[in-house]
């Protein structure tokens, strides 16, 4: 299954596609700390940090992701 817990391997990644998408309706329109706070609690719900745990600018890059080291990219077919 493609979740947030076992496809993306950076936390950077949930963010910026959070940043860029949300709200559905009025795309990038939340703030930077809205932001945060969406991707906290969608890394919450897949159980990489805990509920408690503060989610910025530092601390975001050292989320480590289940799939990091096993992530395979995409390759195009030729």
């Amino acid at each position: 299954l493609k979740t947030v817990g076992s496809y993306w391997p950076y936390a950077t990644t949930v963010f910026d596609y959070v940043r860029r998408s949300m709200p559905v309706s009025a795309p990038q329109s939340l703030s930077n700390d809205e932001v945060y706070a969406v991707t906290a609690y969608l890394l919450h719900l897949n159980g990489i940090i805990g509920a408690d745990d503060v989610m910025d600018a530092r601390t975001l890059p050292a989320v480590k992701m289940p799939n990091r080291d096993s992530f395979v990219p995409y390759k195009a077919r030729k």
